[in-house]
């Protein structure tokens, strides 16, 4: 059985179609492991939880599918789909690589008006994930912070690149905020990057966010090792 609190998300996004409303509600689930690899999603079930039809469960189905997040396999219908070790750091090193770019290029075209976003999503992740909720919150927010400095290159097919292999990635990648003292370091690493945008220094940018995009993804694998040889995280 599906767990209740799921059909109770999506009453708080009430705009929008069925489907989005139930995909919003659904990827929720799964970024946070409410919903773990390998389980199933039954469309009946979903459809009574959410008091609609079949349809708009299977649309919404289909475009996690597309995300990489949910997989409809024969004789078993829709799974919530995992990556392993290999998965990760592929997409880990991929990623690096398009976020490079995608700092260089938001430093070189940044305004005055970009760098105070910047600088507001720097101080919400410091601010956000702090306390009991803090890992639940850290993927949406070190997203907002790299994006903050994405958003001012004109590149839009890289950002939407780049959004892809975040949500393939997020559930694996914060994993390492749970090591004893990674939350400071991350924080350092987050104020020199800050630092190279107020500098203008789009290299400087560029490596710090290619070395922290891979330190994350290093540390992340070996939580993900441990996790699965059944041993305790510190």
């Amino acid at each position: 059985m599906l767990p209740a609190s799921l059909f109770m998300s999506v009453e708080t996004a009430p705009h929008g179609t069925a489907s989005e409303n139930i995909c919003t509600a659904l990827r929720k689930a799964i970024l946070e492991d409410l919903l773990p690899a390998g389980r199933a999603l039954p469309q009946s079930e979903l459809a009574a939880g959410f008091g609609v039809s079949i349809i708009p469960v299977r649309e919404a189905l289909k475009h996690l599918e597309a995300e990489g997040l949910v997989a409809f396999m024969p004789n078993k219908g829709a799974l919530v789909i995992g990556l392993d070790e290999a998965d990760i750091l592929e997409y880990s090193q991929i990623r690096a690589m398009l976020e490079e770019q995608a700092a260089a290029e938001g430093v070189r075209h940044m305004t005055r008006v970009d760098f105070a976003r910047v600088e507001d999503a720097y101080e919400a992740f410091v601010a956000g994930v702090e306390g009991p909720q803090g890992m639940v919150r850290s993927g949406a927010l070190n997203r907002a912070f790299h994006h903050s400095i994405y958003a001012a290159a004109p590149r839009p097919r890289l950002l939407e690149m780049i959004a892809d292999l975040n949500t393939r990635l997020d559930r694996y990648i914060r994993g390492h905020l749970i090591i004893e003292g990674r939350t400071e370091i991350t924080h350092d690493e987050h104020k020199a990057i800050l630092d190279a945008c107020r500098n203008r220094d789009a290299d400087l940018c560029a490596s710090l966010t290619r070395a922290h995009i891979m330190e994350a993804s290093r540390i992340s694998v070996e939580v993900f090792r441990r996790r699965h040889a059944g041993l305790t995280v510190c």
